[in-house]
Formats: structure tokens, sequence, C-alpha cells
């Protein structure tokens, strides 16, 4: 594989990184108090392509600086007004918390 590393296929070790928070998300939707590992599973491989393809459309629009900023996550983002309001919300709210820290 000349060196490559395949991120597409699913060879490597999948790791539960988000079950807890995903089964009570689950829940606080109307799942039940404890859903079906299959289903937190489920929605666990869709968070994470969803999260690996925003990331390699971000990288992608870096090109060729080889560092990602967050303008290159706003860019992968421009079509979902939704998701890049919400970023925009997050970085101003950070921008706020950064403030009131320096103050004291």
């Amino acid at each position: 594989m000349d060196g490559q590393v395949d991120l597409t296929s699913k060879q490597f070790q999948r790791r539960k990184l988000f079950g807890k928070e995903l089964s009570l998300l689950m829940y606080g939707f109307g799942d039940s108090i404890s859903p079906l590992p299959e289903s937190v599973n489920v929605l666990e491989d869709i968070l994470v392509d969803y999260i690996n393809d925003t990331c390699i459309q971000a990288a992608k629009a870096a090109g060729k600086r080889g560092r990602v900023t967050v303008e290159d996550f706003k860019f992968a983002l421009r079509k979902d007004p939704k998701k890049l309001a919400r970023v925009e919300e997050l970085i101003a709210m950070n921008k706020e918390i950064e403030t009131a820290r320096s103050l004291f």
C-alpha cells in the first residue's frame, strides 16, 4: 500500500468513543433509559463517519498549507446554515469565556 493508510476501510479496530454520551442523547430524545447496544453502535458509526468526512473536507479546503484552521471547517460546513451558525455561536461564546477569564 505504498506506506499510505486507507482511511476508508474499516479494518482498524473501532473504539467506543461516544457510547455513553449517545445513550444519554438517545434517552433525551425519547428512547429507553438503556437503548440497545446495536442502536448505539449504528449511531456511533454514523457520527464517526460524519466527523471523518467533515475533517477530510476541511483538510481539502486547507490545501497545501498543511494546517487546518477554523476557517477551513467553516468552509466545509458552508452548505449547512444551521451547523455553520452553531459554529459561529460557539466561537463567539469561546471568545466571551476567554475575555471573562482574562478579567479575573
